[in-house]
């Protein structure tokens, strides 16, 4: 993903254009780490997220995210107090850095006017949503959406009524703001490959865009070093790339493989992905999200299955162990009928057999050819006590066997299940499949019923996935095993009827 202080400018070019003056209507959190903000602007409803997980942090317009929890997070109250009905004044992305100021002008109930900033700072597991406040001496810290105490960070801890420090820049330069004379001796004071140099001095420069810089230099980006004309080249890419932000000439592009599978989007045209099917789009966030929205959403599912999983594979190799311990069993027990021809040759032959010996041989009239077989015996036991105890054996392996049997078809069932909501778990899609599977795996035995949980059954608007075939066939898929039954028991069944009387 490419969402780097280029594309990250892009966004806010787009924002500028359709919510800068508009007002904070609605605010939602519908997930730990992220708000979605409904800013009324012209006369329209625009959706704003900010997102500040790990995986996916970003910042855009949207359509897809729908609001599903019931009682807001004290994070999102907190904000509803201090910036709903705020008019948003300003955007900025300060020394163009994957750092986002959203500038809110509020009234308090007495009309005085104040300025809250929301800030969103993209890096990664460091991602962060941040409330201040705009005071003489800087900006104050409200609230943040994750709380980072001096334990965490001794330098730059985001804590309520601390005052407020951008991150270190660790150095970087303000591409904006870069001459030919200090470019080159920015980067030729770096040590490495040529593409790390460039986004290694430059803040907002991810890897994809400076080995595209290298590329239109007709550069090697693996290059350690590079003469006087070829650094004329790679300042004249550079220059050309930041000519896009400057004179916001983007034209956002997603680009994906021949098959539709999603590769990667950007603000402008990248040679680097020339070997790439490319879809021209009308809005980097349309690309930011149809690019991202899927995968930040298994990711988010995947967080909260973490629990359900580890409790499956547990479950999964404890039924494993037991599927060894009675196969081992039934293989034991498969001699059994031998125990059974041992003690009846041995009352055959009890004439012959005299307490006190250790074995005898006899023709094992059981046998095809009438061979000889040679049987232990128990010299403290008389030849009916020797055959007893064989014949005990032989009981006591059969019962073992028919055991083996009936508990490895239970532990196949097991199994089966198990694996079934494993893939499950990659198939969930919002929090209501989360909420059906963890009630079907308390339901089966799985998992302890929580007092607070509901015994009601979870009714799920979104039940099955809808798939078309390519000679137009629909599919109907459950997205557990719960589903799949009412799917095939009532839903399938309906319509068999309806067809039939239509």
């Amino acid at each position: 993903m490419a969402l780097d202080g280029i594309v990250l400018s892009n966004i806010i070019y787009e924002l500028k254009q359709e919510i800068l003056g508009g007002r904070i209507e609605k605010i939602y959190q519908p997930e730990k780490e992220e708000l979605l903000l409904t800013v009324r602007n012209n006369r329209k409803n625009k959706k704003l997220l900010l997102t500040c997980n790990s995986q996916y942090p970003r910042l855009s317009l949207t359509d897809l995210i729908k609001n599903q929890t019931d009682t807001p997070p004290m994070f999102c109250m907190f904000l509803r107090k201090h910036i709903g009905g705020g008019k948003i004044i300003s955007i900025t992305q300060p020394n163009f850095e994957r750092i986002v100021n959203i500038e809110i002008e509020v009234k308090d109930d007495l009309g005085d006017v104040s300025t809250k900033i929301l800030i969103l700072e993209i890096m990664g597991r460091h991602s962060n949503l941040i409330l201040t406040a705009k005071e003489d001496k800087g900006l104050r810290i409200l609230d943040s959406i994750k709380h980072i105490s001096y334990d965490k960070s001794k330098v730059r801890p985001i804590l309520p009524n601390h005052m407020y420090e951008y991150p270190p820049s660790q150095d970087k330069l303000n591409p904006l703001k870069i001459n030919k004379e200090d470019f080159v001796i920015a980067v030729s004071g770096k040590k490495g490959e040529v593409f790390k140099k460039i986004y290694q001095t430059f803040s907002g420069l991810s890897p994809l865009i400076a080995s595209e810089i290298c590329l239109n230099a007709d550069v090697a980006a693996t290059n350690l070093t590079i003469d006087d004309t070829e650094m004329d080249n790679v300042y004249s890419a550079f220059v050309a790339v930041i000519e896009h932000v400057k004179l916001a000439t983007f034209s956002p592009v997603f680009y994906e493989t021949e098959d539709g599978m999603p590769v990667d989007y950007y603000s402008f045209d990248l040679n680097m992905l020339a070997d790439k099917e490319k879809v021209h789009s009308g809005s980097i966030c349309e690309a930011v999200e149809k690019f991202t929205h899927d995968k930040s959403q298994k990711y988010t599912i995947s967080q909260k299955t973490a629990d359900i999983r580890k409790l499956v594979l547990n479950f999964i190799d404890r039924t494993v162990r037991k599927q060894a311990i009675q196969e081992e069993a039934l293989k034991q027990s498969e001699d059994s009928e031998k125990y059974k021809i041992y003690g009846e040759l041995i009352t055959a032959y009890s004439y012959n057999i005299a307490k006190g010996d250790k074995n005898f041989v006899a023709i094992n009239y059981y046998s095809e050819n009438q061979d000889e077989i040679e049987i232990e015996l128990d010299p403290a036991k008389s030849a009916i006590e020797n055959a007893q105890a064989y014949f005990k054996k032989y009981t006591k392996l059969k019962r073992t066997f028919v055991a083996a049997k009936e508990q490895l078809e239970i532990i196949k069932e097991d199994l089966e299940y198990l694996q079934s909501v494993l893939v499950s778990l990659d198939m969930l899609q919002n929090e209501t499949d989360i909420l059906e599977l963890r009630q079907e795996l308390v339901e089966m035995g799985y998992l302890k019923r929580k007092q607070k949980d509901s015994k009601k059954k979870i009714k799920n608007q979104a039940p099955y996935m809808k798939f078309k075939t390519k000679s137009g066939l629909v599919m109907y898929v459950g997205k557990n095993n719960y589903q799949n039954d009412e799917l095939t028991m009532k839903f399938g069944a309906t319509r068999s009827y309806l067809k039939r009387i239509g």
